[in-house]
């Protein structure tokens, strides 16, 4: 029997933005110590246990940065609890094999920020974003064998989807697939590593189709079972909102006798932090003291209006569901800024990050509030600039990020309200 220990997606480094400002004890931003510990945990965990695995498979995503618009490589804390770490499972004895995923490469250089590990300890196999490129081009596989266990692991590290933007690239990506599925070894159990997603084509649907005795899978943050072979572990730490009510925690893959015969459990790492996800309604009529009410009335039913202590204080976001129409009484920007100052720049409320997220419906106008509203011309000075400056105070992102112009835009209002006064005039 071969014990596999199969965990993805640590994001160590992750610095959550919307947290308290300054430095945890000299040395870490608020919340950047929660994937640390997650890790360190999992490390404690395999190596001091009665049933150690044989071989612990980390399938992407072990630093946060570099990634997308961030070129930031990883904080020298988050390198320094690598290495202690790594320290740990070589003198554990436990070999350990890594692959690049989207976050925590240099899509500029042919190395990785793991790199340097896998120099400086020879348990650690290293499968880089520039390997499979490399191995595309020249139609190899990639993979490492364990004699002694009896194993094969083939590894698949991230194609990021822009590297497969042309039917040419993706035709390549394709053949390098089938290569892989064929390149088992019969005497073997064999095993794929993989990290990315079918859903936005970074992983291809036919790594299904190899014949594997386990399929080792990273990038999504939810542990879940793909087929009875092929399993995410899931991320080790809450990295977004999305995944508040996820269990986090590592695989445990027990490969029993014929290479189909696997065994699957889910090893949960415990956190302390509390984390609160809650919707507020909000109604047109409100004032902005009404809506502050209501988000303070869920605060305080989680008791978290006590005084702030970094190792209890939550992780909280409030989603605000309704609408906010034209001439509502209650000012989005004066709620932010309050409940900002109130959860994050006091001690009042044992909050160490907060989100407010405004509903997705806000500020939209539907025809027949439009139609209700012809009257209001002969209400304000200047229909024109006064809608104007509403909507670039409210919408002024959106606008950007839409191209849309707002003097345009205030235009056509106005030629609504004549529109429907003329008609009702005829």
């Amino acid at each position: 029997m071969v014990r596999i220990a199969h965990i993805s997606d640590t994001h160590l480094g992750k610095r959550p933005k919307r947290v308290r400002r300054g430095i945890i004890n000299n040395q870490i931003r608020p919340l950047e110590d929660d994937f640390y510990l997650a890790w360190m945990g999992f490390v404690n965990q395999v190596t001091h246990s009665d049933r150690k695995p044989d071989i612990i498979l980390h399938c992407g995503d072990f630093f946060d940065t570099p990634s997308g618009n961030d070129s930031n490589p990883p904080p020298e804390y988050a390198r320094t609890i690598a290495a202690k770490t790594f320290k740990q499972i070589y003198d554990a004895k436990i070999p350990i094999v890594m692959i690049d995923g989207n976050h925590g490469h240099y899509m500029e250089y042919d190395t990785s920020t793991l790199s340097e590990y896998a120099y400086l300890f020879d348990n650690i196999y290293l499968f880089t974003h520039y390997d499979i490129r490399k191995a595309l081009k020249e139609k190899q596989p990639l993979f490492c064998d364990f004699p002694e266990l009896g194993l094969r692991i083939l590894a698949h590290p991230v194609v990021p989807a822009r590297s497969l933007n042309s039917l040419e690239l993706y035709s390549m990506y394709e053949k390098w697939i089938s290569i892989q599925n064929n390149n088992i070894a019969s005497s073997m159990k064999n095993v794929l590593i993989a990290h990315g997603m079918m859903s936005n084509y970074t992983l291809h649907p036919s790594i299904l189709d190899g014949k594997y005795s386990y399929i080792a899978l990273g990038d999504d943050h939810r542990a879940h079972k793909v087929t009875d072979t092929a399993w995410y572990s899931g991320s080790s730490q809450v990295c977004s909102f999305s995944e508040w009510n996820d269990k986090k925690g590592y695989l445990i893959a027990e490969i029993k006798g014929k290479s189909d015969n696997v065994n699957v459990t889910f090893n949960k790492l415990e956190s302390n932090r509390n984390i609160v996800n809650k919707s507020v309604e909000i109604f047109p009529e409100d004032t902005s003291s009404m809506v502050i009410a209501r988000v303070k009335s869920v605060l305080d039913s989680h008791i978290l209006n006590v005084h702030y202590d970094y190792e209890t204080a939550a992780r909280v976001r409030i989603i605000l569901e309704g609408s906010k129409t034209y001439g509502s009484s209650f000012n989005m920007g004066e709620i932010e800024s309050y409940l900002n100052r109130l959860t994050l720049d006091s001690d009042e409320y044992n909050i160490v990050e907060f989100i407010l997220d405004r509903p997705a419906s806000q500020e939209q106008l539907q025809v027949g509030e439009i139609e209700t509203m012809s009257s209001i011309e002969y209400l304000i000075d200047n229909a024109e600039i006064e809608f104007k400056d509403y909507i670039k105070s409210v919408r002024d992102l959106q606008l950007k990020k839409e191209n849309l112009d707002p003097d345009l835009l205030a235009k056509i209002f106005v030629m609504t309200l004549k529109g429907n006064d003329s008609n009702e005039n005829t």
